[in-house]
This record gives C-alpha cells, structure tokens and sequence, in this order.
C-alpha cells in the first residue's frame, strides 16, 4: 500500500533541488510518508543529502563575500596630483638634495624634474618677463607686514624702479613655463592640478597629514594653493584651522595651481616683478583665489637669498650697508658652495630639512 507514496518522494526531491539556496530551509520536510505502527500515526521523514557537486553550486550570501574596495587602500589626494621641481640642469646637487627631502617627508608624491630656464644663458623675451619693475605694490605690503610683525622701520620702505637681474627673469620664465606645462597636462576634464616645487623647498614633518586635511576643505574656487610662503597682508579669511584665504604672500618654492589660475596668469603676461609679487598682485585684485595651508608645511632649505641662484634685485634696498648676503657669487656657484655641495647629503642638517632661523622661512606666519 505504500508504493504508490514512495514513488512520489523521488519528484518533490528533485523539485527542491531545483530551488535556490534561500529557499531551501525546509528540506527536511520536503516529503513525508504516513504508516502506522501499533495503531499510532507517525511520520516517516525522507531526507535527501545533496551532492558535493550540488552543494558547492550554491552561491554563498552576499554579506559573506569579501568586498574588493574594502581590501584596497584609498588613494591619497597627494599621489594623485602631479608635482614638478624646477631646477638648473648645471644644479644637480640641488635637485639631488631636494629629492632627498621630499622621498624622506612625503614618499606618497610623485614629482619629475623640470629644467629651469637660465636667465644669463637663455634669450626671454621682454614679452614675457619685462627687463626693470617699480616696488610701490611692493612696498604697501612691506609696511603692512611690518605693522604686523610689530617692526619699527616703515621710513626704510621707498618706492623705487628697479632692474630685474637675470636669476629673477630667469625664475619668473620657469615660473611661466611651468603654467603651460599645467595646461598641457590638465587632463581629460581640463582641471587637473599641478603641484609646483623649487629645488629648496623642504616639506616639515607634518606635510602629509596637513596637505590631506587641508585638501578635504579646499573651496571650489581656488586658483592656487600655497604650501610654502612668507606672509604680508592679514588673511582674508579663515576656512578651516588648517586653511586660510590669502590677499598677499611672497615666495614661489611651493604651490599647486588649477589651469583656471594658470590661463588667466599667462593672459596677463609680461611678468613685471619679481614673479612672487606678480603672482601675489592678482591675489590681492581678487582675480586669482589663493589660499595657503596654515602652518606653512614646506620650508627654503636656506634663509632668504642664501645658496641661491637667482639673485634678488631688491638685495640693495636698504643701500651697502644692508646685512643681507648677496647671490650674484652663488649664482654660478663658487669653488667653496660646490665642494660643500659635493659633500653628502644627510637628513640630520638644516641645510636639507630647510632652515627655520627666522619667521619667514619658519613654519609660522
């Protein structure tokens, strides 16, 4: 009599077989035979086991799988920016010393050297970088900064034309190649940034932690972002505690530029200052939005105008009796700088972490 019931079973096996793992929760009462036994109603439960083959063709849950993206790491915002050092190709120490500090305080970067435009042995047309410049802009900010800083010498500040030496012009057509090569590289959407470094700029310890926080609240409009620079004017305003809006700061050694501020900078040519100043002039107009990340998180590896190869037309402001060590003699290098330069490089001197002997090339503003 019970035949016909356990020919049955066969078919509602397969059928479960058939259905999805989430459905398979009540295998175990898939079949059911009646019988008696000493006049009592049991149930008689047929239990299928599933084949090994059958078994591991079921997909594991979801949550169990491990996902891709939670393995790999996110990238930083520092590995994914462009970073170029400009640098005098007959300057290999400092290009060396240079690479040595930004491997040691930020290995996430990935930088290449860019060949400086030598202002004695390369043509620039006076298109391009003008051949003289007048320091009344100049001078407005000295004052403010020195009111700042609490400074008794405002009657030392005169307004003066200047001629531009041939370091500086050299520097402002490196400065101006540097924009074309943003604009050349601004990738598929036109925006890419563009991290540029001279060849003394020194990142302190906190560089890495600083530029990432700083990036997390930098406003859309940005133009250029200093990471290094000597503070004139009080800040526009205070983004974040790590991010402040400028009007003016001097110094190139470090910046990231958008190819928004790079057009309207080249637009605008010749550079008829110092090329910092220049810079700082359309920051101040508001034509360019600049920012700095506070404190500053790159240093010069020396004090103003000191190992440099651009020798600074205002050195003699202050006439001959100026403390100030002049540059026209480093600019090609004496035999005393290049033996020092032959020396190695180690991270222990100031002279490669980047010289913090005054408030300009310190971490403070």
């Amino acid at each position: 009599r019970g035949q016909p019931m356990a020919q049955a079973v066969e078919p509602v096996a397969q059928f479960v077989h058939r259905l999805p793992s989430s459905r398979i929760v009540g295998l175990a009462m898939a079949a059911t035979v009646p019988s008696r036994h000493k006049g009592v109603m049991t149930k008689r439960v047929a239990k299928r086991r599933l084949s090994g083959d059958a078994a591991k063709s079921i997909p594991r849950p979801l949550r169990q799988r491990k996902s891709l993206t939670a393995l790999s790491k996110p990238a930083s915002a520092l590995s994914s920016i462009p970073a170029i050092v400009i640098n005098l190709e007959r300057r290999p120490d400092r290009m060396d010393g240079c690479a040595t500090r930004l491997t040691a305080r930020c290995p996430e970067l990935r930088f290449e050297h860019f060949a400086a435009t030598d202002g004695r042995a390369t043509e620039i047309g006076a298109d391009e970088v003008a051949y003289s410049w007048h320091t009344a802009r100049n001078v407005v900010y000295q004052k403010s900064r020195s009111m700042r800083k609490g400074w008794d010498d405002l009657d030392t500040y005169q307004e003066r034309q200047l001629e531009l030496s041939p370091g500086e012009r050299g520097c402002s057509s490196s400065h101006i190649r540097a924009w074309r090569h943003c604009l050349e590289h601004a990738g598929d959407d036109g925006n890419r940034p563009l991290l540029v470094l001279e060849d003394d700029a020194a990142p302190t310890a906190q560089f890495a932690a600083a530029f990432e926080r700083a990036w997390q609240s930098l406003p859309s409009d940005c133009g250029v972002l200093y990471l290094g620079y000597s503070q004139a004017a009080d800040w526009r305003r205070e983004v974040t505690p790590d991010l402040v809006e400028a009007e003016y700061v001097w110094t190139t050694v470090a910046y990231v530029i958008w190819p928004s501020a790079a057009r309207l900078l080249l637009s605008r040519l010749p550079v008829n200052e110092p090329v910092d100043n220049w810079m700082a002039g359309f920051s101040a107009t508001g034509d360019v939005k600049a920012y700095c990340i506070r404190p500053k998180i790159v240093l010069q590896a020396d004090a103003w105008n000191i190992n440099s190869d651009v020798g600074h037309s205002d050195e003699h402001y202050w006439g001959p009796c100026s403390d100030i060590k002049h540059s026209d003699e480093l600019y090609w290098g004496t035999e005393e700088l290049r033996a020092r330069d032959r020396q190695p490089a180690t991270l222990a001197g100031s002279a490669l972490l980047g010289n913090d002997s005054d408030s300009d090339s310190s971490s403070e503003d």
